[in-house]
């Protein structure tokens, strides 16, 4: 580019022959590039994931298929390929009209977290490497990346007291366990008529219940990074987090999970292994007591609640968090500290399980029984 302009705008009035030629020649190969690059390529793409969901440490794999939709041959093209911040390509070869190349590739994971991977574009450039042309051919697609979790054994439930079925002295029409009889008032379940009662005394009567609680397990997360000693700390507080989530699904318990940045969605479990792999370290650091305080008024009807912490936390932390829960809720606490022994001891009437990693936590929690 730069020697056809000079070649022109001096060559001309200047009358220098050499000048012209050198000009000349740059304006041809620009054209020679120009026409190689904005020639028509038409691919099919097909880019997937064999699997958009994996566990940190292991290898998400994948293909690019790209086939030759054209009416003629197309020459050799670098296809690059955005993986999270990083880039992968290769060289896809030449292709005959209805032909197609097939391209696998592995990403591997180290942690937790949201990769996005795409999307596919060519790269065609002259073969001078004068110019360049970038075209996208397929979207990105997202890889979650889940938190390391752990089999709980089913008969290592102590830490979700089974309440199921434990009356309260809520009033309800549409529970399941029966408290009284009363008379009929606009607006009941018909459904709730006992008759053989209306038939005795002439009036209409209906069931009365008692509300019902049902087990429900709330876990509360600090994800500050000063909250724990190091980042594979935290990790730790995370997968445990995930780990409880999960067996407490298995279960068919309610599960919520509150963080120093509020409540995670956890609807399902899958849902809320998507969203513990999204979950990034809070800006603002909350002590445990108030989080748990907060979490307690976001989800009043928590049956047992978790107290995850890191080895920051001091037995007076732990405690004034505990302070911070009714009564009537059971509760126990989980300190991530890398190094560190597992054992277990008591803090005033709470219980503290201490872990160096997700894999010491089937035993802790089987001691809770």
């Amino acid at each position: 580019m730069v020697g056809a302009v000079l070649g022109v705008v001096l060559g001309l009035p200047q009358g220098w022959m050499e000048l012209r030629v050198l000009g000349l020649v740059c304006l041809a190969l620009l054209a020679f590039a120009l026409a190689w690059v904005l020639g028509r390529t038409i691919y099919e793409v097909e880019f997937d994931l064999h699997r958009q969901r994996v566990v940190a440490g292991e290898t998400a794999s994948g293909r690019v298929l790209i086939r030759n939709r054209g009416r003629r041959a197309l020459f050799p093209t670098r296809i690059e390929l955005n993986v999270g911040r990083g880039r992968a390509h290769f060289m896809l070869p030449s292709l005959a009209t209805g032909d197609e190349h097939e391209q696998l590739f592995d990403v591997p994971t180290r942690r937790r977290g949201v990769i996005t991977i795409g999307p596919v574009a060519s790269v065609r450039t002259d073969p001078l490497g004068l110019l360049g042309r970038t075209q996208r051919w397929a979207d990105s697609v997202d890889l979650y990346v889940h938190p390391v979790t752990v089999a709980l054994l089913n008969d290592s439930t102590g830490f979700i007291r089974d309440i199921e079925g434990v009356t309260t002295q809520e009033l309800s029409s549409s529970d399941v366990s029966f408290h009284a009889l009363r008379e009929y008032q606009p607006g009941d379940d018909r459904r709730a008529i006992h008759w053989r009662t209306t038939a005795r005394v002439g009036r209409l009567m209906v069931r009365q219940f008692e509300e019902t609680r049902r087990a429900h397990l709330l876990v509360v997360l600090p994800t500050h990074p000063d909250d724990y000693g190091s980042e594979a700390d935290l990790e730790a507080a995370i997968s445990v987090a995930a780990s409880l989530g999960r067996h407490a699904f298995s279960l068919e318990r309610q599960v919520s999970i509150h963080t120093s940045s509020g409540l995670v969605p956890t609807a399902s479990g899958p849902l809320m292994l998507d969203r513990l792999a999204e979950l990034e370290p809070a800006t603002q650091q909350v002590s445990l007591r108030d989080l748990a305080a907060k979490a307690i008024r976001a989800v009043p009807q928590a049956s047992v609640v978790t107290l995850l912490a890191g080895g920051p936390a001091e037995p007076l932390d732990l405690r004034a968090a505990h302070k911070a829960l009714p009564l009537s809720v059971s509760s126990f606490a989980v300190r991530c500290a890398g190094g560190t022994e597992p054992t277990q001891r008591r803090i005033g009437d709470l219980t503290l399980l201490d872990v160096p990693d997700v894999q010491a936590l089937p035993r802790a929690i089987r001691s809770l029984r």
